[in-house]
């Protein structure tokens, strides 16, 4: 199972397009917000794809069910989310408690603009940073999860080398 995770793309899909037309053997797409439109229109692009998104904070008007998700993969649980509700910008401590009360094996966020992959045990916090507006003089970047045969997860971030 290969799954792209993308985040943060606000209305900037040149290198979200770039990206779906180079990597073609991909079973899903996971968009964490900041504009889950975005998702929708790439759906609308690649109806071949399975997508998944979340709302984020400048998501105005959204529904409560676009807060977070769970997803079932491969027997794993992956929460998905913005970010934003969780104070992400000031660490990861909410997020820590999250993996134990919601028992997933993995949590995926956006907001922060800001790649990280972080082990807590067996379980992964990960952020793919922003494909459209990274910070801190990082390239855009997005993170590739693969589920291998014996359900293990193997989280990677991948970077953009120019802006498209």
């Amino acid at each position: 199972m290969k799954i792209l995770v993308i985040s943060d793309t606000h209305k900037k899909l040149n290198n979200a397009i770039s990206l779906l037309k180079e990597i073609t053997d991909l079973d899903l797409v996971i968009h964490l917000g900041d504009h889950y439109n975005d998702a929708e229109d790439l759906e609308a692009i690649y109806n071949n794809l399975s997508f998944e998104y979340v709302a984020g904070n400048c998501d105005f008007a959204v529904m409560e069910e676009l807060k977070e998700k769970i997803l079932e993969i491969k027997g794993k649980k992956i929460l998905i989310t913005h970010g934003h509700y969780y104070q992400v910008k000031h660490g990861y401590y909410l997020l820590e408690k999250l993996l134990e009360e919601k028992k997933v094996d993995a949590i995926m966020f956006g907001h922060t603009h800001l790649p990280v992959i972080e082990y807590i045990g067996e379980k992964i916090i990960m952020n793919p940073g922003s494909l459209s507006e990274p910070r801190r003089g990082n390239p855009p970047s997005y993170a590739i999860l693969e589920i291998d045969k014996k359900g293990k997860l193997h989280p990677t971030i991948n970077y953009i080398s120019k802006k498209k």
